[in-house]
């Protein structure tokens, strides 16, 4: 199923993107996405998979940056699961909990 309207009814969405080429660190940016806001991001990626999240204004709800953080924690697992360099774009959801 598409994503349907700009923000998600529930939760955070993220919309990243990093270079082609580069990295790492691999630097990610784009948006985190909520029901009632849409943050500015910028993440970096370590080799090892440390994250570091930065938000470009004050999070519109408690724990924003650490949801983000477990997004692309969990492409990044992913990709290195099957021997590939992480994602170029990741669009993730991830619901309240």
């Amino acid at each position: 199923m598409g994503i349907i309207g700009e923000r998600p009814e529930t939760g955070v969405r993220i919309e990243v993107e990093r270079p082609r080429d580069g990295g790492p660190p691999f630097r990610y940016t784009g948006h985190a996405v909520t029901p009632d806001a849409r943050v500015p991001v910028v993440a970096n990626v370590a080799a090892d998979g440390a994250i570091e999240v930065e938000l470009a204004q004050p999070a519109p709800s408690p724990g924003l940056a650490e949801k983000v953080r477990m997004l692309l924690r969990a492409a990044w697992k992913h990709a290195g699961d099957e021997g590939a360099p992480p994602p170029r774009r990741i669009v993730r959801w991830r619901p309240d909990r």
